[in-house]
């Protein structure tokens, strides 16, 4: 059943709603997983999520709601009334009468969308067999799994605005043990994208294995300070909690170190990140929750930080314009984005390493929520790699510490990548950066 949105519109005009929008997500998933040779789990939900907000004496109301009748609109008119009154505090209360441009782009492709699920079943046991086969260390595939998404937003308020956007994605993920002697060690891959048919089987085993058998024979370095190369996941890692301190709501609360340092030298000048959410990909959007055009930007040029990350209330509060970063957690909007790339430099990942006598090359952070202190930047964290002696990989590394602070540590890029790679937890493009010295803490 749709909702009726004109009946909703129609009620708050009556009940002298100053102005209110209606915010909904469809989402529609399947999930299915195998373990030797068996479907372990295949799960398919679909869900509609609304959210509606109103003006109200000019305090914001909202309510969240996933059941849709007859008597929704009148539901939600009475549950904005409610929450309106309890409102206590002054800050600005904005429905957005829309962007003087939008750009839409068509990210929708039917054919990820799965009318085959039994074919989907034999490729996820054909990869757990070639997996099993790939070296006889593997003893465990401990995952082999398959997921599709499609989704649907639509936003409409009482200016008339009305926005919507589709799109599908796909992802595979498996994970494995391998064991030599009494050592065991996992590993990890994942593939996601717009388009099943990017998909390459026979490379997506090879990174499943590998990342596994690289980790077997790991030692600890000796604690002392190193030039460090942070892999591409390790890097947008970090660079996310860097990101996230630009958020306007955490200058404004004065609880940022970016405070006061917008069009400042922030990071070494070899640092250009740019925000892309307009580029093809799963992460694609050209409106935020709040109605606001997005668009791309850049976050940090050459080392200068050239934005805040506003909503339509912390815009309002600094008297500049929103910048598209409005993501709703219920009916608060809070600052986040979307894609993010790093400007890759010239060389390759092994030409970094090349002149590198002694160093260490890090490819997994761990402990990120009670090592990190994303107010202050200092961080403690366990991390996993290799040792890096004259110029190329040696040694695996595990059960060691890396420590550094955020900000200090993005001034200390001596060169960058070009090996950029799609981090797909991090929602971000990113290169290997080499880090002229960092303290590790092993043996």
């Amino acid at each position: 059943m749709r909702l009726n949105e004109k009946k909703f519109f129609e009620l708050a005009k009556e009940n002298k709603f100053e102005a209110a929008d209606i915010f909904l997500h469809k989402n529609s998933a399947l999930s299915v997983s195998i373990f030797r040779g068996k479907v372990d789990s295949l799960t398919q939900n679909d869900n509609t999520l609304i959210t509606a907000r109103g003006l109200v004496g000019g305090k914001f109301g909202s309510v969240t709601t996933e059941q849709i009748d007859k008597n929704t609109p009148e539901f939600l008119i009475n549950s904005i009334k409610r929450t309106a009154k309890v409102i206590e505090n002054a800050d600005p209360a904005i429905i957005f009468k829309g962007s003087k441009k939008y750009h839409k782009k068509l990210v929708f492709i039917k054919e990820t969308l799965s009318n085959d699920i039994d074919g989907k079943i034999r490729l996820l046991l054909d990869i757990e067999k070639k997996l099993f086969a790939y070296d006889k260390r593997i003893n465990e595939v401990v995952t082999v799994g398959y997921e599709e998404n499609s989704s649907e937003e639509r936003l409409s308020n009482s200016y008339g605005l009305k926005l919507s956007q589709k799109q599908a994605e796909c992802s595979i993920f498996a994970e494995v043990t391998v064991k030599d002697g009494e050592e065991v060690r996992t590993g990890y891959h994942v593939f996601a994208s717009l388009d099943f048919n990017d998909f390459n089987e026979e490379a997506f085993v090879k990174n499943v294995a590998e990342d596994a058998l690289s980790k077997l024979g790991s030692i600890q370095c000796a604690s002392k300070k190193y030039p460090v190369i942070l892999n591409p996941d390790a890097a947008s890692t970090l660079l996310k909690y860097l990101i996230n301190s630009a958020d306007a709501e955490e200058i404004q609360k004065h609880s940022s170190k970016l405070e006061g340092k917008l069009h400042q030298k922030i990071v070494s000048k070899k640092l250009t990140i740019t925000e892309d959410p307009l580029k093809k990909s799963i992460f694609f959007r050209y409106f935020d929750d709040e109605g606001v055009a997005t668009q791309k930007r850049q976050i940090i040029k050459k080392g200068v930080l050239e934005t805040y990350l506003y909503t339509l209330q912390t815009a309002a509060i600094d008297n500049v314009e929103p910048t598209g970063n409005g993501y709703r957690v219920g009916g608060k909007a809070s600052a986040d984005t979307s894609l993010i790339v790093v400007k890759p430099g010239k060389p390759s990942e092994e030409e970094l390493m090349s002149s590198i006598d002694e160093g260490v090359y890090i490819n997994n952070l761990e402990g990120l929520h009670a090592g990190m202190n994303a107010q202050s930047g200092n961080f403690s964290l366990q991390c996993s790699g290799f040792m890096i002696k004259n110029g190329k990989l040696a040694e695996p590394l595990s059960l060691i510490t890396v420590a550094d602070n955020l900000f200090e540590m993005f001034n200390k890029v001596k060169a960058i990548g070009n090996n950029t790679k799609f981090v797909l937890r991090n929602a971000m493009e990113c290169p290997s950066l080499y880090i002229k010295k960092m303290a590790i803490s092993g043996k």
